[in-house]
């Protein structure tokens, strides 16, 4: 088994009280916070705003760990996060899915799929001669491979369903969020972002959305795969093929093509996990995609340029797929879809809101149900944060309740 590879994202240029029988108890870990004590206040009230969110949607008693700091990243990224994995066999998932789902519609028509040999089929990308991953071929998977049969799968979500995996447990830290110190970010949304600056509540969200599953194995082929002279840094890299390893995550189980270069058996749309092409979220087996959605579909050789871990992006400033799309514009308003909450709906969360008929939901009606005191306005905050920019950034039951949410 392996604990703790981190599969960073990028994304470009206090409630407290008592908690229902029910819900997630979401712990921020101090990780090291830029500015003084009074700046460092201000951020950790902004990311609790997003953590009670994402505690106010999931309904599954389980404890999630997440350091939260700051740090000067790349150029261009905004937030990043590191996701604590495991290893899942496929049918264990499936199992645990079906064990644990509530009674939405998504948990109840949900098409998981269907497995040959204890593991999925899709398409993926072929090997080369030297054993590597080729990405300019693509291959037909039925499941016969490591990477068919193992999910590598956040630990948030082997809590949630209640998968028993040795070494997480209620104390695994399961994600690490870092937000970069080269941005000045606006932490109340209800009077707009102001020019300049990021909207820090909805990018906090995406970033936990991260580290609550949004991840995908389509990332690693598209980072270590060989394509021609290799368009990733660590093309060609590793010394074995990803397909003998587990890479791909419960939300791959829901990406689907419509197989233009036939290499799948028959004429029906199919799981495909390679890298570029149209790729789409479908919790109907293919058949539709949900809100008409596209993945992103590679960072390094996909033709949108984005992480495979997203949504497509939308151009210019669009509320587009949700707060899952690659990418916030300065001054820019977050928004949280049905389709981002109906991804978490599908992999194993359950959810206290339909996300077939969730009313799209920014972060500033977001800020006005879980601020306990206001945040400073960036105006007030415009010398501090210049330099430095911020810190950082078991059975399922479907009801709202609220999580508790606290530093550690």
């Amino acid at each position: 088994m392996r604990m703790k590879k981190l599969l960073a994202c990028g994304v470009a240029a206090s409630v407290m009280g008592a908690v229902p029988a029910n819900a997630a108890d979401i712990i921020l870990i101090d990780n090291g916070f830029a500015g003084t004590p009074a700046q460092q206040a201000a951020f950790k009230a902004g990311f609790q705003i997003a953590a009670a969110y994402w505690g106010s949607i999931l309904t599954n008693n389980v404890t999630i760990n997440l350091k939260v700091g700051t740090a000067s990243l790349g150029s261009g990224i905004i937030g990043s996060t590191g996701s604590t994995r495991a290893d899942l066999s496929v049918a264990t998932w499936e199992q645990r899915v079906n064990a644990t789902k509530s009674n939405s519609v998504i948990d109840q028509t949900a098409v998981l799929p269907t497995l040959t040999n204890g593991g999925a089929s899709f398409i993926t990308n072929g090997v080369a001669a030297n054993g590597k991953d080729d990405l300019s071929t693509k291959v037909w998977d039925a499941g016969a491979t490591t990477s068919s049969k193992t999910l590598y799968e956040n630990t948030s979500l082997i809590k949630a369903i209640g998968a028993n995996v040795a070494g997480v447990t209620s104390a695994t830290v399961d994600g690490t969020v870092t937000f970069s110190t080269n941005f000045s970010f606006d932490f109340d949304p209800t009077d707009g972002i102001t020019a300049g600056t990021m909207d820090f509540i909805g990018v906090a969200i995406h970033e936990i959305g991260h580290a609550l599953g949004f991840v995908s194995g389509v990332d690693f082929l598209d980072i270590y795969g060989i394509n021609g002279g290799g368009n990733s840094p660590n093309a060609g890299a590793l010394s074995y093929s990803l397909n003998s390893t587990s890479i791909y995550s419960a939300l791959d189980m829901f990406r689907y093509s419509n197989d233009p270069t036939n290499v799948a058996p028959g004429s029906n749309p199919v799981l495909d996990l390679s890298v570029s092409g149209d790729k789409y979220f479908s919790i109907d087996g293919g058949a539709t995609a949900l809100f008409g959605n596209n993945f992103s579909n590679g960072r390094y050789n996909g033709t949108d340029k984005q992480q495979a871990s997203h949504w497509r992006d939308t151009a210019g400033c669009a509320i587009g797929n949700g707060i899952l799309d690659p990418t916030f514009c300065y001054g820019q308003t977050g928004y949280i879809t049905g389709l981002d909450l109906a991804a978490y709906d599908a992999m194993g969360w359950n959810l206290s809101v339909n996300a077939l008929n969730y009313q799209t939901t920014s972060t500033a009606s977001i800020y006005r149900q879980f601020a306990t005191a206001p945040v400073p306005e960036p105006a007030t905050w415009a010398m501090m944060i210049m330099g430095f920019g911020l810190m950082g950034a078991a059975m399922r039951r479907n009801r709202k309740v609220n999580a508790q949410v606290r530093f550690a």
